[in-house]
């Protein structure tokens, strides 16, 4: 008899948990245009709205010079992008990733793997980026930018 209660506590706590771990917490709002979001919506990004959106993330805000791996910071920034992405309709972006030269290292090879781990960030999280154009550069400014490209797909 005590077998079948702890067994009837186990499915209903299985139950509760399963039921709590489906309910999520949305932070951002849903845009129907891309181009009003603000600056607070997304941390470590500035954004420029003239012509087509444009959002940028500045040296050291995701990655510490020459790493390739993102900061802590850099990656709950990452996270509330690809939730901001997921709620707009935009699906056309061009995506600068950027190296930064002075590690002793290639600056492309460093900008190509952030690209690539970026990809695998942005597909885990459900994004589909069949049409993005991704490309690398050098430089020291931005380590990421997202240009809309809905004026011109």
């Amino acid at each position: 008899m005590n077998r079948w209660r702890l067994f009837w506590a186990g499915i209903v706590l299985i139950t509760l948990c399963a039921c709590a771990a489906q309910q999520r917490v949305t932070t951002s709002p849903v845009f129907k245009n891309p181009s009003s979001i603000q600056m607070a919506d997304l941390p470590c990004a500035e954004t420029n709205a003239s012509g087509s959106l444009i959002i940028r993330y500045p040296s050291e805000n995701l990655y510490r010079s020459g790493a390739v791996l993102p900061k802590q910071e850099g990656l709950a920034c990452l996270e509330e992008l690809a939730s901001w992405l997921k709620s707009v309709p935009q699906d056309h972006w061009q995506v600068t990733v950027a190296g930064e030269e002075g590690q002793g290292f290639d600056p492309l090879a460093l900008a190509a793997k952030r690209q690539e781990l970026l990809q695998r960030f942005f597909a885990r999280k459900g994004l589909e980026q069949k049409d993005w154009q991704w490309q690398t550069m050098i430089g020291q400014g931005e380590q990421l930018e997202l240009r809309s490209l809905s004026d011109n797909p």
